[in-house]
């Protein structure tokens, strides 16, 4: 709701989800819905606003922010290939004001169809997958502003090695991100204001099975490298996924 200059923000986020595959295939894929429910804390700094004339302000926020859930992922498997279509959705249920520099919710929808491809050879270890999407927002009714369209290209090559119970896990990932589209709206006072990000790090992980099941557990790290309208920083996850 306000031009911002010299912004810094860290946000944490813990994320609960759950997936169902079916055991009746779709059009020869395995077809699976699920979703992720939020928790998130956030805290901004700004050394200039345009709404206060100046000087420094800072807001810091927490609570549930906005649910994701995916109607649809269907996989096709063959052989050591799997090509897969999801269609995320991003609700707004997170708390939202305008007034404030810092929010959990966005405010608005998004819907991000994603298609990609992996490979897997358990002979070798050898894991790599490539995926890419057009993510579409609605408009923020509190502030008037719509986010222009976002291509999105995310890759990620993993060897892994045998170490104890389990395979250790040792790798890369990279993403880049474009708005192709400009932003829109009577709030988009700066212009399409084009975001544009490449990020590059490592990943690291460990796969246990268990009987007939698996325990995953995963870190990521991921530097931004070239940014432009968005803010330059790093990403952190820590991931444990149990499937059964």
């Amino acid at each position: 709701g306000r031009v911002t200059l010299g912004l810094d923000a860290t946000s944490d986020a813990f994320m609960l989800g759950g997936f169902y595959t079916f055991e009746q295939q779709v059009l020869g894929a395995y077809y699976s819905i699920g979703g992720f429910v939020p928790y998130v804390w956030v805290d901004v700094e700004a050394r200039l606003t345009a709404a206060s004339g100046g000087g420094t302000r800072s807001d810091s926020v927490d609570g549930f922010g906005d649910i994701s859930f995916m109607p649809l992922m269907m996989a096709w498997k063959l052989d050591c290939w799997q090509i897969d279509a999801t269609l995320p959705i991003y609700a707004p249920t997170g708390d939202f004001d305008a007034g404030r520099l810092a929010n959990p919710g966005l405010n608005h929808w998004t819907f991000d169809p994603t298609v990609g491809a992996a490979y897997s050879n358990e002979q070798r270890g050898f894991n790599f997958a490539v995926h890419t999407g057009f993510a579409f927002s609605t408009e923020n009714d509190d502030t008037d502003y719509r986010n222009g369209t976002v291509f999105h290209l995310d890759a990620c090559a993993q060897q892994l090695l045998p170490v104890g119970r389990g395979f250790l896990g040792l790798g890369v990932e990279a993403f880049y991100y474009d708005q192709i589209s400009g932003d829109g709206g009577s709030g988009a006072t700066l212009g399409d204001f084009k975001g544009e990000t490449t990020g590059l790090g490592p990943v690291l992980s460990y796969i246990l099975p268990v009987g007939e099941n698996t325990l995953v557990a995963e870190a990521r790290w991921l530097h931004e490298i070239d940014t432009t309208n968005r803010l330059e920083g790093d990403y952190f996850w820590l991931k444990l996924v149990y499937q059964f």
